[in-house]
């Protein structure tokens, strides 16, 4: 990983002496090999290297071609780098290093707009075109990598991190639609564009963007919706085809200059990836794998710790344990870190993350494995029950019950399955009513904040009402205007909405600031496409939750782990209470050293919210201290980046 930054002014004007220099200093963290900037008249580029494969140190960015009419910087990595290279000399492209940057500008060379669709990989990339007169940019299928971006009056400017961009003359002034899509959990993932500053965006996964004179022009180069089905005359060769998949997607991303590692919950994802590195692939790498695993401190009864011990019965894994037993320094640490994120969802939801990726740090791993969209590839028990009744495949109901048993879910079910009988039954023009009556309901305030740690109910209620309005609005405008589904059209939903790119956004921020490389094999575009194409018994819980995952585990994982029946109790939350636990003793010292009204009071009721902090303060645990938690998170974030973000309009 890496940052990258620049600047270009459409009216000819030189970038001016420093400014990029700025830019990149305010992202030092991701640069600890070396900091490079490129200028030339109107147009300056800048790169922080993090140095994670063995061509990456034949890679000095930005990277320019042999006449400098194209220059590039890079985020990232290309992981179909070999077929990729192939195809370049194939037509005739000079490769003079190893280095993925530059696969990327040959590919630009020679396919011009359409080489995102050719690169497969963790990356976003600029080529400012000097012919051509324009900026080009591209983010990967499933964004793991991203940038934000300002587009002034005659000029652009982009970066790895906002804090780039706000050292250039930007007046930066709140978002308030993201700030409520943080406060209202329901809505975090649905905005791919905006962010807490207005006038800074982000680009969403799998876009490219053309930047001109005339303006930014932004478009999708990759849906895997319209892909053929995959067929196949069993269930055990589409497993074994699958594996094939996943074999790719971990190999690929084994290269490295120093040591590997991996997260390991015990959890299907994370423990498939250990143990295929494990079984397959120690000829890779140069140490043992490093595993990191979050775990509860009675770790006797967690049952993570159960599946751990048996994949760490393998003594060739170098293991890192990590305990929710916190000391009040590491939270500390965690809170004084706020100031240098984009924003405070990083914040409130990657305090896991960050865990592991200091330990990764400290044990000197550059590069860590993880099972982020594993859950995507598959469907969950509500998702299954839908499709099952959508496709009439009432043979498979018996089967899915026994599911929910097996896995401790079947309370409720029942009632589930009754109420999506009638709504299968029901007219979607009285679906649309329904929907309509429920939304109405939202807004008169009568169904608000039910949800543990919901703080709609924090919210005055005008407010509320106004932003539940234009967000309800939207998503029946985006129903209107919807086609006639597929079971593959739906499952690509996963991956073209920000679900997977926000995860990858938060998780990316944390990794970054810790000089640490997250990898996602389940992330990988090939994978993402074998499983939106593959038959949709593959992707039901049925029998077991992740089925073909297991079916072609068979002989790499334990049997234990293999058919691990609790799913969805990873302790993380242990380590949110211990957290939140630890703040709600400084509550009173946060409050006294920032003025909540001052900060919030726009937007948040003050008496509600003093309830809110009483509750966090009285309980310490995460269902009543969620709501205090976040509230926190945002004055202490909001207070950090200056009076002037949050003064009124």
């Amino acid at each position: 990983m890496s940052g990258i930054a620049g600047i270009i002014h459409f009216d000819g004007r030189p970038v001016e002496p420093g400014q990029i220099e700025a830019m990149t200093a305010a992202m030092h963290a991701r640069g600890p090999d070396g900091i490079n900037h490129w200028r030339k008249g109107n147009v300056a580029l800048g790169q922080c290297m993090l140095r994670t494969t063995p061509e990456s140190l034949e890679e000095t960015q930005p990277l320019t071609n042999e006449d400098h009419s194209l220059a590039l910087v890079m985020d990232g990595r290309v992981d179909n780098y070999e077929e990729l290279r192939r195809e370049l000399l194939g037509k005739g492209a000079v490769l003079r290093t190893r280095a993925d940057a530059e696969l990327v500008l040959r590919a630009y060379e020679v396919w011009g707009e359409d080489c995102p669709d050719r690169i497969i990989g963790e990356c976003v990339f600029f080529i400012w075109d000097a012919r051509e007169q324009r900026m080009f940019a591209a983010r990967d299928a499933a964004g793991t990598r991203h940038f934000y971006y300002h587009q002034g009056k005659g000029w652009f400017a982009f970066a790895s991190e906002i804090k780039g961009l706000l050292t250039l003359p930007i007046m930066p002034r709140l978002n308030e639609s993201r700030l409520l899509d943080y406060l209202v959990e329901e809505f975090d993932r649905d905005d791919q564009v905006g962010t807490f500053y207005r006038g800074i965006d982000r680009m969403p996964a799998a876009h490219a963007m053309s930047i001109t004179d005339q303006g930014v022009e932004t478009w999708r180069y990759w849906n895997p919706q319209n892909l053929p089905a995959l067929c196949f005359t069993s269930m055990e060769e589409c497993a074994e085809a699958f594996l094939a998949q996943l074999r790719i997607a971990v190999k690929c991303r084994l290269r490295s200059i120093g040591p590997v590692g991996a997260m390991l919950s015990g959890g299907m994802d994370s423990s498939s990836i250990v143990g295929l590195i494990s079984k397959e692939c120690r000829a890779e790498l140069t140490q043992p794998l490093k595993t990191f695993s979050l775990i509860r401190e009675d770790r006797e009864n967690c049952l993570d710790w159960r599946a751990i011990k048996e994949m760490l019965k393998d003594d060739w894994l170098d293991p890192v344990i990590i305990t929710s037993e916190l000391s009040s320094d590491v939270c500390r640490t965690y809170f004084d870190n706020i100031k240098n994120l984009n924003d405070p969802f990083a914040l409130s939801q990657g305090f896991t993350d960050s865990l592991v990726f200091n330990a990764a740090h400290e044990n000197g791993c550059r590069v860590v494995l993880d099972g982020m969209a594993g859950d995507l590839l598959f469907y969950s028990f509500d998702r299954s029950l839908d499709c099952i009744l959508r496709a009439k495949e009432f043979s498979q109901i018996p089967a899915f019950f026994a599911a929910c048993r097996r896995h401790g879910f079947e309370n409720g079910f029942s009632r589930a399955l009754a109420r999506k009988f009638l709504r299968l039954l029901t007219p979607e023009s009285l679906r649309a009513v329904y929907r309509k009556l429920g939304d109405r309901k939202k807004l008169l305030g009568t169904m608000l904040g039910d949800a543990p740690g919901d703080l709609l109910n924090v919210l005055h209620p005008e407010t509320a009402r106004q932003f539940l309005a234009t967000r309800y609005a939207e998503r029946q405008q985006a129903v209107a205007h919807a086609v006639s589904e597929t079971d593959q059209s739906a499952h690509t939903r996963n991956f073209t909405t920000g679900l997977l790119s926000f995860a990858h956004e938060v998780n990316g921020q944390i990794a970054l600031s810790m000089g640490v490389e997250p990898r996602s094999p389940f992330s990988d575009r090939r994978l993402i496409e074998f499983a939106i194409r593959m038959p949709l018994g593959a992707k039901l819980c049925v029998p077991w939750y992740k089925h073909l995952l297991r079916a072609c585990m068979a002989g790499i994982l334990p049997e234990v782990v293999r058919w691990r029946r609790d799913i969805g109790y990873h302790p993380g939350w242990k380590f949110y209470e211990t957290l939140i636990s630890e703040m709600a003793g400084n509550v009173q010292k946060t409050r006294n050293s920032i003025d909540f009204h001052a900060v919030l009071g726009r937007w948040v009721d003050e008496s509600k919210l003093k309830f809110v902090t009483k509750e966090c303060v009285g309980s310490g645990n995460l269902p009543s201290g969620k709501g205090g938690f976040l509230l926190t998170v945002l004055a202490e974030w909001l207070s950090s980046q200056g009076p002037g973000l949050t003064e009124a309009p």
